[in-house]
């Protein structure tokens, strides 16, 4: 993939440091985290306008429409967030339609992707939608949520749940592809960053810290983990084991899953 020469800046050389994933898989909770343990960095979790990039990123790929217009604007804005005085962690899952615009020319990628078990992410998800402010109206809002491009066969049939994994797969599928220009690319899963398991927890945590390049803390508070940051409402169980394993079965095993 080509990759178009950009500015030079007194950033030139730093790394840009981020935190994908295809949402719902603890961002919310590794900000906080990133904040109270690394005062010295910035961390933003779907920095403003992050939102109407996502828009413009799926109006591109579905139409093939406003190609340069989508490139001006990711790159203003990850000026923006990584052009600063100090370093800054991006945690976006708002940037899986423009992937393929993250790569810089003199500037190192460091990529932390998030996952989680397509089934239960699917799950929340599907009755998550948005945040609060926007739950009851994205379904209604062109563009605003990402989506496969192409669409799979039989996609006005499929259920939100079936939807929804497909949405799992491609969003994942472009963050990995990032793995082969990335200086640093660490697939974390969340089921590990808050498992009980303490061994396991600081595994995840390490490979996080690694990427970011980061001084794992002497210590964190474990109590931290049980805390939930930004949950899902309640909703009805849609989870489908069969329609996880067609769907999402290959890759969610690379990623570790037993399907």
């Amino acid at each position: 993939m080509g990759v178009s020469q950009e500015p030079q800046s007194e950033q030139t050389g730093r790394p840009l440091l981020y935190v994908l994933s295809a949402g719902r898989t603890g961002t919310v909770f590794m900000e906080k985290l990133i904040r109270r343990y690394f005062p010295q960095i910035d961390a933003t979790h779907e920095p403003s306008p992050s939102r109407y990039l996502l828009m413009l990123g799926n109006l591109r790929n579905d139409t093939g429409l406003l190609k340069g217009a989508t490139r001006a604007f990711a790159r203003r804005h990850q000026a923006a967030q990584h052009d600063r005085a100090r370093p800054h962690i991006e945690l976006n899952p708002f940037l899986c339609p423009v992937t393929d615009l993250l790569p810089h020319t003199t500037r190192p990628l460091h990529i932390v992707h998030m996952v989680r078990d397509p089934g239960e992410w699917a799950q929340s998800m599907t009755t998550f939608k948005a945040s609060s402010k926007y739950r009851h109206i994205i379904d209604f809002v062109p563009f605003a949520k990402p989506f496969p491009s192409p669409r799979p066969p039989g996609w006005r049939g499929l259920s939100p749940f079936e939807k929804s994994l497909h949405r799992w797969n491609w969003c994942n599928a472009r963050i990995e592809a990032l793995a082969p220009q990335a200086e640093r690319y660490a697939v974390v899963r969340a089921e590990d960053v808050f498992s009980p398991d303490a061994d396991r927890r600081a595994a995840a945590l390490t490979a996080i810290f690694d990427t970011l390049g980061l001084e794992a803390p002497s210590e964190i508070d474990p109590a931290i983990f049980g805390q939930k940051v930004n949950p899902a409402p309640s909703g009805h169980d849609l989870r489908d084991a069969q329609a996880v394993r067609t769907i999402c079965g290959p890759l969610a095993r690379r990623y570790g899953y037993d399907l």
